[in-house]
């Protein structure tokens, strides 16, 4: 009996995975890369943002103690809607922070050491897991940092990953264009100069995360997404589809 039970559960289970989703895939809320229950486990953009801004300001506050350096904000917090890799939009987002450079940059490896373990302990303070430089070395490195080692790298880029999030991180870059053994560096910092007003070199802090939701969002998203639960899901298209 109680087999015949489960069997029926089971056919039944089954029979609605390949049974067609009530809405189609296009209006799916969320993407295949994270399950619909843990982005909404996930802290929103709400939620994440004065953890951010407070940890930012403790950077700034704490290299300006230790090397002099003055802040500038650059451009503003930017929320963009993400595919839903189902030919439509999700209901979630990309989400920038400002930008914070300094006006000037350090040279010397134990200064930059120093800095990096500033930063570090602000970050692990605020909750943003082991902060570890996304640095690699050898070829791999010459496009992103500019040298084969860390001692010749121009760009040194901290993250710090809030575990609240699926993926998203606080970054600390320090871009000394002396290091930037190919001119990689160089040109793409004359880009940033000419086109977003950036710093020709800089220590920097920012926030970006992907697949966020907003608030405000958070009750449709759930209302969508139990509709497609138990459905199995088409092949997803590429990142903008």
């Amino acid at each position: 009996m109680i087999t015949a039970i489960g069997c029926t559960f089971g056919g039944i289970a089954l029979a609605r995975a390949f049974a067609p989703a009530p809405d189609p895939w296009s209006q799916f809320p969320g993407v295949p890369q994270v399950s619909t229950d843990q982005i909404l486990q996930n802290q929103t953009i709400e939620e994440l943002e004065p953890r951010v801004d407070a940890a930012m300001a403790d950077i700034r506050e704490a290299i300006t103690a230790e090397f002099g350096f003055e802040w500038v904000a650059k451009g503003e917090a930017v929320t963009e809607r993400v595919s839903n890799r189902y030919h439509g939009t999700s209901l979630l987002n990309t989400w920038d922070s400002v930008t914070w450079q300094t006006t000037a940059t350090l040279r010397d490896r134990a200064d930059k050491d120093r800095a990096v373990a500033i930063v570090t302990k602000i970050m692990k303070h605020h909750g943003f897991g082991e902060p570890a430089l996304a640095n690699v070395q050898g070829p791999a490195g010459i496009q992103d940092f500019g040298g084969f080692t860390l001692e010749t790298q121009g760009r040194w880029v901290l993250a710090g990953q809030p575990p609240e999030v699926s993926r998203g991180s606080l970054q600390f870059t320090i871009l000394d264009l002396t290091q930037d053994q190919t001119g990689i560096l160089t040109a793409a910092s004359d880009a940033a100069v000419a086109s977003l007003g950036w710093e020709p070199e800089y220590l920097s802090v920012a926030y970006h995360g992907d697949f966020m939701l907003s608030e405000a969002d958070r009750a449709e998203f759930e209302r969508r997404a139990e509709r497609y639960k138990g459905h199995i899901a088409p092949v997803p298209g590429r990142n903008n589809d």
